[in-house]
């Protein structure tokens, strides 16, 4: 479901049953059974990254239309006139500022670590990193994007970051013969130098597991999440398929669904009572729409319009039963989610935090890609992380 020629964004876990219905139901249970399989330490051919808050994200490697070296932004895949910096002149005709400055010195650096082929990664530093004590604590810190990451001057790592000149986590290698067309695929191994701190991604899963109790919890979850897909199946496409961005289905209340979702994670909400829920869902499209409506000029197509919304809360009232149970099976999903996400925190030794008006405030990391047959999905805490993102002032704009 999730799978993606060129790593430009992934998806929720939850969120693939908006994408796709029911088979984007059933795939999430299919990622959830892999990662049963991974947490039980049976044998497993899915695996997952630590997902890192970096920023800009860097493409770089070898032209295999030219044969040079290069960087760049997710541009360089442009079809048509594509981003594909060789030297620092190409940089400063793409790109000014504080990025064109980033990417001079992905170049300058990352042309020495003899990287084969086209990789990806997320930027950690350049030369604003910094050495910091927070709650007494020595450590280098940098802030690429929402967190803030620090790793203790005395550990192995914080030792290799004060003498780099720059900080990245590669994490994404390309195949193909044109970079147009290539195909995205997890992973990229790359060795640093005393100029570049290269951080390893891959989250250790062999250092984490359920107790036999957890695993029961875990096995319960699943069972019922995939019961529910079946029995939401249906009403699950129903929705998808009267969704759209043009036309008529602009005006249906699944449209707004993701929007709903994430807004409520803006407005630090959880879906907890489904009642509730509901009756929030049913004002967020009110508001939407009262927006849409204001906009329109003519007496004849505002009518039409009304129309369609009045059908639109009617379809919400007349299904009032099957959207409890989406909400519901939607809960279910990031409540399994966050079971396995408060897991994985601990195997983290780098320190996260959030830049306040009050200083530092501790975090959880970013959150985890899982990889499986090609596919892969995000496993984020979007009530901590996302808000963050959504609320907080960022770097890189």
């Amino acid at each position: 479901m999730a799978n993606v020629k060129q790593l430009k964004h992934l998806e929720h876990l939850e969120d693939e049953m908006l994408n796709y219905g029911v088979d984007g139901c059933m795939a999430a249970v299919s990622f959830l059974k892999e990662l049963r399989k991974m947490m039980g330490h049976q044998e497993s051919s899915g695996f997952m990254q630590t997902k890192w808050d970096g920023a800009p994200s860097v493409i770089c490697g070898t032209d295999p239309a030219t044969g040079q070296f290069f960087v760049g932004t997710k541009s360089v895949f442009n079809k048509t006139e594509p981003k594909i910096c060789y030297t620092e002149e190409y940089v400063d005709g793409y790109y000014s500022g504080d990025l064109a400055e980033k990417l001079k010195f992905s170049l300058r650096y990352f042309s020495q670590l003899g990287i084969k082929g086209v990789i990806q990664g997320d930027l950690l530093f350049t030369s604003d990193i910094k050495r910091e004590t927070i709650n007494g604590e020595q450590l280098y810190t940098f802030r690429p994007n929402t967190i803030t990451y620090g790793i203790p001057v005395s550990h192995d790592i914080g030792k290799k970051a004060g003498r780099a000149k720059i900080g990245v986590v590669f994490h994404t290698h390309y195949t193909g013969d044109e970079l147009a067309t290539m195909q995205a695929r997890a992973g990229a191994d790359v060795n640093g130098s005393q100029d570049v701190l290269v951080v390893k991604n891959d989250t250790p899963m062999d250092r984490v597991g359920f107790s036999r109790q957890e695993m029961s919890k875990f096995d319960n979850y699943i069972s019922k999440i995939e019961r529910m897909c079946q029995i939401c199946g249906d009403f699950l496409d129903e929705l998808v398929g009267a969704s759209g961005s043009t036309g008529d289905a602009k005006f249906h209340i699944s449209t707004y669904l993701k929007q709903f979702f994430n807004n409520e994670i803006k407005n630090a909400r959880s879906i907890g009572n489904i009642d509730e829920a509901l009756y929030d869902l049913a004002n967020f499209y009110h508001a939407k729409m009262s927006k849409e409506l204001a906009k329109i000029k003519t007496a004849a197509n505002l009518t039409k319009k009304r129309n369609l919304v009045y059908q639109s809360e009617n379809y919400l009232v007349d299904n009032v039963y099957k959207f409890k149970a989406m909400l519901t099976l939607y809960k279910e999903l990031q409540a399994v989610k966050q079971m396995v996400i408060d897991k994985l925190d601990h195997l983290e030794e780098f320190r996260t935090f959030v830049q306040t008006d009050k200083g530092y405030k501790v975090t959880t990391p970013e959150g985890y890609v899982l990889h499986k047959d090609g596919d892969m999905i995000k496993f984020v805490n979007r009530l901590e992380f996302a808000y963050n993102n959504f609320t907080l002032q960022k770097q890189w704009r």
